[in-house]
């Protein structure tokens, strides 16, 4: 059982040696990496992505390109961002670009503060081609999605009216709804339903398209940092309708989801979660994985991830490359808010 330790109440000395641990990590790991990713003391970003062979993140809604050493390579001046999403399996989808340059285009949409959900075109390098508004909404919208589908492209963004992120189990939480669009050409967007609408917080959703069928996977949630259950929805027609939520892992901790993908048995999910210091929420978080069958039969839950610097984790995403498993996430989100990428051979995850 991991030991769960009240960070406010740690001894002064103890809080002198781990900064002077972490200041040695910081300089022999910090840009220009490490043997297993880098580090970047108290980054502060709010969400990240890769973008293929470097990675898209956002300070303080500010939107940034690094490469995979930890370095700035570029800023998009101008542009606004708290949530990102790259478009799976992209970088030769796009509309309206000749054959030569399509594997030289990335596809994203991010949201922000200003209500305004938008796409991103950007090149290889990370460079700006085209940056337009799909989706303005009268409150709130976060958490934005997009997939291409039979050549026909859908947006989701997490509407919410009332009272956003409620930290209290007593209080009275916002309206949180999945609203769905559709577009033939990632220009005009037109509304086709809502997915989803609960009384609770939904989140970190992301939506896989395989065989014909649409799977909508989320985090749901009574109150904020809260113990929180993920479940998946489907359809076969995400015009016509979806499934009710099936629950993958019940509500026994805060259950933050990162990627749920398949694999040759069934389906993968990667979640950090505080199962084992439960009420810390992130500060008290690892990563785990848990195996499904085909139709999200429980294979084995909560394994606990080979990830170097496993405690204390928010998880932004999770992506095999090269046969290796890339991680990245922000360590002591509330606080110091480090951001880290982390790599181990891709068989190291496995159920024993």
């Amino acid at each position: 059982m991991k030991r769960c330790i009240n960070k406010k109440l740690a001894a002064p000395a103890v809080g002198i040696l781990i900064a002077g641990l972490a200041l040695f990590a910081q300089k022999t790991d910090r840009a220009g990496g490490g043997q297993n990713g880098f580090t970047l003391p108290q980054y502060h970003n709010a969400d990240a992505k890769f973008l293929g062979e470097r990675i898209i993140t956002s300070v303080d809604e500010e939107i940034r390109i690094l490469d995979l050493n930890g370095q700035e390579t570029g800023r998009l001046d101008g542009l606004r961002a708290s949530w990102i999403y790259v478009m799976e399996d992209d970088g030769g989808n796009t509309p309206g670009m000749q054959a030569e340059d399509e594997q030289d285009v990335w596809t994203v949409a991010y949201s922000n503060h200003s209500n305004e959900t938008h796409i991103l075109r950007l090149d290889a390098g990370g460079g700006l081609l085209d940056d337009r508004i799909a989706v303005t909404s009268g409150t709130l919208a976060i958490d934005p999605i997009l997939v291409e589908a039979d050549g026909r492209y859908y947006l989701t963004n997490t509407e919410i009216e009332g009272t956003i992120n409620n930290p209290d189990p007593e209080g009275d939480n916002g309206v949180y709804t999945v609203k769905l669009y559709r577009s033939d050409d990632l220009e005009s967007w037109e509304y086709v339903t809502d997915i989803i609408s609960r009384k609770q917080n939904l989140e970190d959703g992301d939506i896989r398209y395989e065989d014909g069928v649409f799977y909508y996977f989320f985090e749901m949630e009574d109150y904020d940092k809260g113990p929180s259950r993920i479940c998946v929805m489907t359809s076969e027609d995400p015009e016509g309708g979806w499934s009710g939520p099936l629950e993958l892992l019940p509500d026994e901790a805060d259950n933050e989801m990162a990627s749920c993908e398949r694999t040759a048995d069934g389906w993968r999910l990667y979640v950090s979660s505080d199962r084992d210091c439960v009420g810390e929420s992130y500060q008290g978080a690892s990563v785990y994985y848990c195996d499904y069958t085909a139709d999200f039969q429980p294979v084995a839950l909560y394994q606990r991830s080979d990830m170097p610097d496993n405690e204390s984790v928010r998880l932004y995403e999770v992506k095999e490359r090269g046969g290796e498993l890339s991680f990245l996430f922000a360590r002591n989100f509330l606080t110091d808010c480090d951001f880290l990428m982390r790599t181990l051979p891709s068989e190291a995850d496995s159920p024993e």
